[in-house]
């Protein structure tokens, strides 16, 4: 497969040299955000913080839809060059998801979009442009009185500049799967917890692998799988873009516990490698890298392949 110039960019220039050319190219729809957002004042939604919603998700075996930048746009109808095809049917039931009124279920937006103070450079740029483009549609969908979950809770690294305030949001993820057994909702390029501790403190880690690409053709089926092989005191965990957010709440309505994990593997890595840039990660399938080949590294890995209870491809 051909390499992406954002491949070649990461491999070739020294990262602090990247970085401030990634910053250049955020500068055209950061600018046009401010200008269109400099005389709207829009209210501010209410959230809860990381540690509470750890809590809940602990104390209360609550559910979690997380609605990232990527599930906002297909949610509205952009069609995203990623790993998931845009569909009126993807961009309804995001919807449904978004104005879920099930108690059970807990709704994240990424924090950024209201306050960004403690993000890095390129990250308050970024949420910034998402604030101009989507806040005001998120509004009109939103609950007012309701009280929302940082969607970025699954992000504690490569946005921010603080590598200490970084291991204490990992350290509170972590509680979450302390002693318990769990399983896993994946795509089969993704192999959560491979080649790292992240999961170390689980009672049992088992897997279901999903299709990679356009996982939401597949979510009826993904469904079937966990309903027949898992019970529903294990704890899911589930990485698969969009597909994720949805069947979060799927499973909550049919009364497991599923939380919408996302990127917290790879942010996982960077964090120890103390990446700036979003890095490669052999074996692993990282689009936001530009690699996006994912070679048989852990083919061999018997406790990898042991965790596999089973494939929906």
């Amino acid at each position: 497969m051909k390499e992406t110039w954002k491949k070649r960019l990461k491999e070739h220039l020294p990262d602090r040299v990247v970085y401030l050319y990634l910053l250049t190219r955020q500068l055209p729809g950061f600018t046009a955000a401010c200008i269109r957002d400099r005389n709207r004042e829009a209210p501010k939604l209410r959230f809860y913080d990381d540690q509470e919603t750890v809590d809940m998700l602990i104390s209360q075996r609550k559910s979690l839809s997380r609605f990232g930048d990527g599930e906002i746009r297909w949610m509205f109808g952009v069609d995203l060059p990623s790993f998931q095809s845009y569909s009126p049917e993807l961009a309804e039931e995001l919807t449904r998801v978004f104005q879920s009124r099930d108690e059970n279920l807990l709704i994240g937006i990424p924090r950024g979009v209201v306050d960004c103070r403690e993000c890095n450079l390129y990250a308050k740029m970024h949420w910034r442009t998402i604030r101009g483009e989507f806040y005001s549609r998120i509004l009109l969908l939103a609950d007012r009185e309701r009280i929302y979950c940082n969607a970025s809770i699954t992000r504690p690294y490569i946005d921010y500049h603080d590598r200490q305030a970084s291991a204490r949001r990992f350290a509170n993820l972590r509680r979450l799967w302390q002693g318990r057994d769990i399983v896993i909702v994946e795509g089969e390029r993704s192999k959560l917890g491979v080649g790292n501790d992240l999961f170390s403190n689980a009672a049992s880690l088992r897997r279901i692998l999903c299709p990679a690409t356009n996982a939401y053709e597949k979510i009826d089926a993904i469904e079937e799988a966990i309903r027949t092989h898992v019970r529903k005191d294990t704890l899911l965990l589930a990485a698969l873009g969009p597909t994720a957010t949805v069947l979060a709440a799927r499973m909550c309505a049919g009364g497991y516990q599923m939380v919408d994990i996302g990127h917290i593997d790879v942010e996982y890595i960077w964090f120890l490698r103390g990446d700036l840039l979003r890095k490669p990660i052999a074996g692993k399938h990282v689009l936001e890298s530009g690699a996006v080949d994912c070679p048989g590294q852990y083919a061999e890995d018997e406790q990898y392949q042991s965790s596999i209870l089973c494939r929906v491809l």
